[in-house]
């Protein structure tokens, strides 16, 4: 996880839940699900 979110520190939320859902696809592989995925991004416009 830590990986993806570095990966593009930048990015909208909509690339870094899409990059979270492909790498997590990657990892499971073939294993069935068994449980929920939930995931959320929030991204803060205030200031530094």
């Amino acid at each position: 996880m830590i990986e993806v979110l570095n990966a593009a520190p930048e990015a909208t939320p909509e690339h870094v839940l899409c990059s979270m859902r492909t790498a997590l696809d990657d990892f499971v592989g073939q294993a069935p699900q068994f449980d929920d995925i939930t995931m959320l991004c929030l991204q803060y416009n205030g200031k530094k």
